[in-house]
């Protein structure tokens, strides 16, 4: 939200909006990169022939900015319907913290938004190097109280 303080701004004056922000973020982060799997069958996929026994890797960040999935996939909007993010993976293989990950967002923001004004990077931006699940390392801001 430091780089968007009208969804900020969106967001301390809507609090139910609260939501549709943690799925967009999620959808936005992807902090599952991939996940490979083995096919248990011959499938074609976008004219691809995937055979019986072909491994294939599933990116979830690339999921997620799927323009046949979701309109203008590379804004970000609080307001997304259907928002049908792939953070926490789809189907028998979607993660099964991810409803307690969801909450505690949530509730951080709920907490959190009301305290504070703006706002603002104030260096770097380093991640977590990695091929599996990632994120943020480091990322200095500067938060205006309320």
């Amino acid at each position: 939200m430091a780089l968007r303080p009208e969804v900020l701004a969106q967001v301390q004056e809507n609090p139910k909006l609260i939501p549709g922000l943690v799925n967009e973020g999620l959808r936005w982060s992807s902090p599952v990169k991939q996940f490979t799997r083995r096919a248990t069958q011959d499938y074609t996929l976008r004219g691809r022939r995937l055979r019986e026994g072909d491994r294939f890797m599933l990116l979830h960040q690339s999921g997620n900015r799927d323009a046949d999935i979701f309109d203008d996939p590379d804004a970000f909007r609080i307001d997304r319907r259907p928002n049908k993010q792939i953070a926490f993976g789809y189907g028998p293989h979607m993660c099964i913290g991810q409803h307690l990950a969801k909450l505690e967002l949530r509730v951080m923001f709920e907490e959190l938004l009301s305290q504070i004004r703006s706002i603002e990077i104030t260096g770097e931006r380093r991640v977590v190097q990695t091929n599996f699940v990632g994120g943020l390392r480091k990322l200095p801001v500067r938060l205006e109280l309320a």
